[in-house]
């Protein structure tokens, strides 16, 4: 469930690669379909075009979900947390 969503941000790794991305709260839910957690979703898009999901917990923690980020280099994926939390 989409909660709320925040302006375009801009960020740049060492590369020199760019990257846009939207930060929106999303729930959640566990097969029963209570709420397990809100999260703020990270939808990131590289000038390419391909794109990115990254979840962060209130608290500052990255949440992993396999699902979201198959086939993309770890890496990469780095990459973007440290420099989100350094933004």
């Amino acid at each position: 469930m989409d909660i709320k969503t925040e302006e375009i941000k801009k960020i740049v790794l060492g590369d020199n690669s760019l990257f846009s991305y939207t930060i929106k709260k999303v729930e959640i839910v566990n097969v029963l379909g209570t709420v397990v957690a809100v999260l703020d979703e990270y939808f990131i898009t590289n000038s390419a075009g391909e794109k990115y999901k990254l979840y962060k917990t209130k608290e500052g923690n990255w949440y992993d979900v396999p699902e979201a980020n198959t086939g993309v280099a770890k890496s990469i994926l780095i990459a973007l947390k440290l420099k989100i939390d350094t933004h």
